[in-house]
């Protein structure tokens, strides 16, 4: 509310109501439908969100002269968190409409609000990172360490031997040995399609570069079913599976949905694809067919009993298997 003048700040008490709050006291409820914005005008409050268990996994600590609960009046959704008071609390309530008048007819207030969304998404991009970094240091500790265990049964000639080797060769990171293996199914891939081809012809190798994939996509659906995935009967199922294929099997996939509905699903593939690397080392890539994911995208909805339409617009198949597709599935 800096720089508004006392006319202005006079009609925006009037438009507030006002209450107290005393520590721990809830101010506002984790999905809560109402819409009110409020203003931390004395005391201390904490945003809090808590988890399944009811542990507290994140908070944020608020101050005089801090809004809180703009969200709701911003896009009509619940509540994304709790406040509770911390001390004893004076809280301004403004109701939803009388927040966006003000946000539309003060654009010092529109800029202030601006600020304070910027601010938040800094800081909640770098807590995520942070998290991120954190939960993938545990995971290549615990990956190094399970294989440390079962390669205990090799016999090396001599420990120099060993030490020099394990340097040299030995993944040192859970992206490394994903990598690598990736690498070795990807060569297994483009060498059958090379002797098929040369042996039998391109046309046969295609054919089994198909049926393949579409066989690959019906045992990645079995095995999500196994694991206990809702695989749902609609357009989402292909691109369900693909994404837990992505997460076990192919780690240079990357992904972006941009529809997500049952009767039609749209999602972008981009990053590296091994096959088309391979591929391209072989000098095979111009006896296939591209994109290399509709036979397993409609290997998925064979194995669910599901009748739809699988489209991919390839957008690149460049240098070193770079990769860009969009896949469409319809009912």
């Amino acid at each position: 509310m800096a720089g508004l003048s006392p006319a202005g700040l006079k009609d925006i008490e009037q438009r507030c109501s006002w209450r107290r709050y005393e520590p721990g006291e809830p101010i506002v409820e984790y999905l809560d439908r109402s819409d009110d914005v409020f203003f931390l005008v004395d005391g201390e409050a904490r945003v809090i969100i808590y988890s399944l268990t009811g542990k507290v996994v994140s908070f944020h600590d608020l101050s005089p002269g801090d809004m809180f609960g703009e969200y709701p009046a911003i896009d009509g959704r619940p509540r994304s968190a709790s406040v509770e008071a911390r001390t004893s609390c004076l809280v301004a309530l403004m109701p939803a409409s009388a927040f966006l008048d003000l946000v539309q007819s003060e654009p010092k207030v529109s800029q202030a609000l601006l600020k304070q969304l910027v601010a938040t998404i800094r800081r909640l991009s770098t807590r995520v990172y942070e998290f991120s970094a954190h939960i993938m240091a545990i995971t290549a500790r615990r990956i190094y360490a399970e294989m440390q265990g079962i390669r205990a049964k090799d016999s090396y000639p001599d420990e120099e031997v060993k030490a020099y080797l394990i340097e040299k060769t030995f993944p040192k990171s859970a992206e490394e040995m994903t990598l690598k293996l990736s690498n070795v199914s990807a060569a297994f891939y483009g060498l059958m399609l090379a002797h098929i081809g040369d042996r039998f012809g391109w046309r046969e190798a295609d054919a089994i570069s198909k049926a393949v994939f579409r066989k690959l996509g019906q045992l990645k659906t079995r095995e999500a079913l196994e694991l206990g995935v809702d695989v749902p009967k609609d357009s989402r199922a292909p691109a369900l599976v693909f994404i837990t294929a992505v997460h076990s099997a192919s780690p240079e996939y990357n992904f972006e949905v941009f529809e997500y509905l049952p009767n039609e699903t749209v999602i972008r593939v981009f990053g590296v694809s091994r096959y088309d690397r391979i591929a391209k080392k072989l000098d095979i890539e111009r006896y296939l067919s591209w994109p290399e994911l509709l036979p397993f995208l409609e290997g998925v909805a064979e194995e669910m009993g599901i009748k739809c339409k699988v489209e991919g617009e390839l957008k690149e198949l460049g240098e070193e298997g770079r990769y860009d597709c969009v896949y469409r599935i319809t009912l």
